[in-house]
């Protein structure tokens, strides 16, 4: 009697597995093939612990355009075309919102991150350009006063970690610290942490929430600067002015930067939600951020014509005391290019996974999703699909100028940067104005010096991050590309 305990035992757990494995084929869907061969648990294994690299697999296995797979014991639908994808995504009317920017407001649910949205327009990000240049003033300054004899060699991309950390704290914390000088200060605890999980790559288990350990010394800042702005009228044309406002039940849209106090009782948000939203910006932004102008640098100094190029787009900026103009950016067309390109080769957000919230027939389909199963567009492998992108593994920026371009509309549309439909980054703007401004920055002040021999491994965390042990090392050569003599005095 107790022998045949464990048999039924194995037995029930043998028929859930075979249930669960068995899921997309049962719905109809093309679907792998799924087994217990040792292949397939090697597979899943690997989706659970290295699931950018085994994702990016199926779909080059794949032929349709929707794929049934299996992450550990989770059914995942992977959308392989980027048109079905984008109709999805933008049609599907909070099927596949993300959870994370859920707000409840009394009776009402919506998404955060599309009322946020109006801070990060061009009006809006213009008064935060002169932070953002003082902050990457700060980063060169830092970077001179470790010269020895005009050249140095450092860790470009931890450089630039602290570079965004430092961007994120004076524009969402409200803080005019100097982190390149400061090096115990608390934002540098992100800068020099890899990624926020890190320590956990579990696909199952990254989903978890997981608190900070900095979270209640970050909350104390926030809570301190909304008091000053709230209670004493003071006003910082930043972000977090901007969240003030939106906690006040303000209009974002408007040209307004003071915050028309509302009573407790009529806030949109607490101000521990504020502080959470505050914190999800600088997790999100850090490594994005950092990340793309880290392999910016990385590409374009293995090539010195497209470095010569930059300096020449540079150098026909006019600067009024070392500053630029924000109206400047937008005429930095191969500097565009080069930073389209690293977001192709090297997408911040490999992968766009969303949960449906309610069963969902997907357009021009016969399949439908049901509720509480995961959607997946993998962008870090549709963009290095050579059917769209020639040579897709080689840095080229100029594939991005119009008449390089394929005509055909799906190759086109291949390209998806910032995000895609209702998963587009709302923040691009602010993104494109912090990188364009560091890569002006560093190109104007420094030469860069490729090591051929060196050995770089890129790996996605999910954020494609360098993991070689000596990080991005370049050499960098001082030198002053603009005419005006005194650029590198004035500019800091």
């Amino acid at each position: 009697m107790w022998l045949l305990l464990p048999i039924l035992c194995y037995s029930v757990i043998f028929l859930y597995v075979r249930h669960i494995y068995s899921y997309w084929q049962r719905k109809g869907f093309p679907s792998e093939q799924a087994s217990f061969s040792w292949d397939f648990l090697a597979q899943a294994f690997r989706r659970e612990f290295r699931h950018v690299d085994a994702i990016c697999e199926a779909y080059h296995e794949g032929k349709d355009r929707l794929l049934g797979i299996y992450c550990f014991f989770r059914p995942v639908l992977l959308v392989r075309n980027v048109d079905l994808a984008r109709n999805i995504l933008q049609q599907a009317n909070g099927h596949f919102m993300e959870s994370k920017w859920d707000y409840v407001k009394g009776y009402k649910r919506f998404n955060l991150l599309e009322k946020l949205a109006p801070m990060f327009s061009t009006k809006r990000l213009m008064p935060m350009f002169i932070n953002a240049q003082d902050v990457a003033n700060h980063m060169i300054q830092h970077m001179q006063a470790r010269e020895e004899h005009g050249e140095l060699e450092l860790d470009l991309q931890q450089l630039l970690r602290i570079y965004a950390v430092n961007i994120m704290g004076n524009l969402v914390y409200g803080l005019d610290a100097n982190n390149f000088e400061q090096p115990d200060h608390i934002l540098n605890s992100y800068a020099n942490s890899p990624t926020k999980q890190g320590h956990l790559q579990s696909f199952t288990l990254r989903g978890v929430p997981q608190k900070s350990p900095l979270t209640y010394r970050l909350l104390d800042i926030i809570q301190h600067n909304v008091v000053q702005r709230e209670e004493r009228g003071i006003i910082r044309k930043d972000m977090l002015q901007l969240l003030v406002k939106f906690r006040n039940g303000n209009d974002l849209s408007s040209d307004k930067w003071q915050v028309e106090h509302a009573i407790e009782e009529d806030k949109m948000m607490s101000i521990k939600r504020l502080a959470q939203v505050a914190e999800d910006l600088l997790q999100s932004a850090l490594d994005s951020l950092a990340s793309t102008i880290s392999l910016t640098l990385y590409e374009v100094a293995q090539q010195p014509l497209i470095v010569e190029k930059l300096r020449a787009e540079i150098k026909e900026l006019h600067s009024e005391d070392g500053q630029l103009q924000f109206g400047q950016l937008e005429d930095m067309k191969y500097m565009d290019m080069c930073v389209k390109e690293t977001l192709r080769k090297y997408p911040p957000v490999p992968l766009i996974e969303r949960t449906c919230r309610k069963s969902y027939t997907l357009p021009n389909t016969k399949f439908t999703i049901g509720e509480g199963k995961t959607l997946m567009v993998p962008l870090l492998a549709i963009q290095r699909d050579e059917k769209y992108f020639s040579e897709p593994l080689k840095y080229k920026p100029l594939r991005f100028l119009h008449d390089n371009l394929k005509q055909s509309e799906h190759c086109r549309s291949a390209f998806v940067g910032f995000g895609i439909g209702g998963a587009q980054c709302v923040a691009q703007n602010f993104a494109k104005m912090v990188i364009k401004v560091a890569l002006i920055k560093l190109l104007q002040n420094y030469h860069l010096e490729w090591d051929e021999n060196a050995t770089v491994e890129v790996s996605h965390l999910p954020a494609p991050i360098i993991t070689s042990p000596n990080g991005l090392k370049i050499k960098l050569k001082a030198r002053a590309i603009l005419s005006h003599s005194n650029y590198r005095k004035n500019s800091i």
